[in-house]
């Protein structure tokens, strides 16, 4: 028999539909099997107090057919086991699919269009967007800073996305919120976005149109090469906050900056990548800045997400699950 909460097969909308076993909450992804979660989940569930809940994995095609999304969350929600679901993939593609399927929503969820938990609670189906909610609770957490001058986020997908709303709102009041209307933070830094990809600065965009922002306090800037990104980034100011959204150095080398890039005086470089070769970070030290992980993220994206499930205080579901955390050497 497999550890508690462990994954030991992939489910599917027909066997989740018939599942008998002890509350589930599903992964929801593209190869989640080999997570790294399936082994800190049953430590969390303890420090949570979860009780005897497991984790199994569920894999969505990256271009799976919209009933394939719909299908999954009415299977779900026809079985009382299923506590919810943490999805870590194609969270655009889940709410563009089931917006309409959900019974109540964050008001994150309409504004990032996108979905990052589900909880089932009765039959009813409810909605999370909360990403942002992470990384506000992650700012301003040593080693990062409360209020850098500026932020430069290299890349402008859903990571820069949830980014832009953390630092642009008061994530938590509009977490919080009964209507969509988004609460406007006291100040905002200076934000500049930066991709290789038009369409996905457009997407931002009209993200950043739907926020209680001056939009002419936002840059985003197109950058076709790593050397276009170098010169974005030298020219912040010092002290800026400098991140790597883009997703390499994760699962394989490679950065948005190149080798030898400058970076402002006293900034901080922070990857939101947990693992891998980090070459992002390698080049902040390289330039000696100071260089941050993604692992607070991961685990505040987690606790976010886990707090959504289960109806949990984010903060105090954080700080249960960064105590489980080895102690630094």
């Amino acid at each position: 028999m497999p550890p508690l909460g462990s994954s030991s097969v992939l489910l599917t909308p027909g066997s989740i539909h018939g599942w008998s076993g002890p509350d589930v909450v599903l992964l929801v992804g593209r190869d989640t099997a080999g997570s790294g979660v399936h082994t800190a989940f049953p430590v969390w569930a303890r420090a949570l107090g979860l009780g005897n809940v497991v984790l199994r994995d569920v894999d969505v095609h990256a271009d799976a057919a919209r009933q394939v999304w719909r299908d999954l969350v009415g299977a779900m929600r026809n079985n009382p086991r299923v506590r919810g679901a943490v999805v870590t993939d194609d969270k655009l593609r889940l709410y563009r699919a089931c917006a309409d399927l959900v019974d109540v929503q964050e008001p994150t969820v309409g504004l990032m269009a996108e979905i990052n938990s589900l909880r089932l609670d009765d039959g009813r189906v409810w909605a999370f967007a909360r990403d942002a909610l992470a990384l506000h609770t992650v700012l301003g957490h040593a080693p990062l800073p409360a209020a850098p001058p500026a932020v430069v986020c290299l890349g402008a997908g859903g990571a820069a996305t949830a980014l832009l709303l953390a630092t642009a709102l008061d994530v938590p009041a509009t977490t919080a919120a009964t209507t969509q209307e988004p609460v406007a933070a006291p100040a905002i830094p200076a934000l500049t976005f930066v991709d290789r990809d038009p369409d996905a600065l457009d997407a931002l965009r009209r993200v950043l149109d739907r926020l209680p922002v001056d939009a002419a306090a936002v840059r985003m800037l197109t950058a076709p090469t790593p050397q276009a990104c170098a010169e974005v980034v030298a020219a912040a100011p010092a002290g800026a906050l400098v991140v790597n959204a883009t997703g390499l150095g994760k699962v394989g080398p490679g950065s948005p900056l190149p080798d030898g890039a400058a970076f402002p005086a006293d900034a901080v470089a922070w990857d939101f990548n947990d693992r891998g070769p980090l070459t992002f970070l390698a080049q902040a030290r390289a330039a000696g800045v100071a260089a941050v992980d993604g692992r607070d993220y991961f685990l505040a994206g987690w606790a976010c997400a886990l707090g959504a499930v289960f109806d949990l205080d984010p903060a105090r579901a954080l700080t249960a699950i960064r105590g489980t955390e080895p102690a630094a050497a």
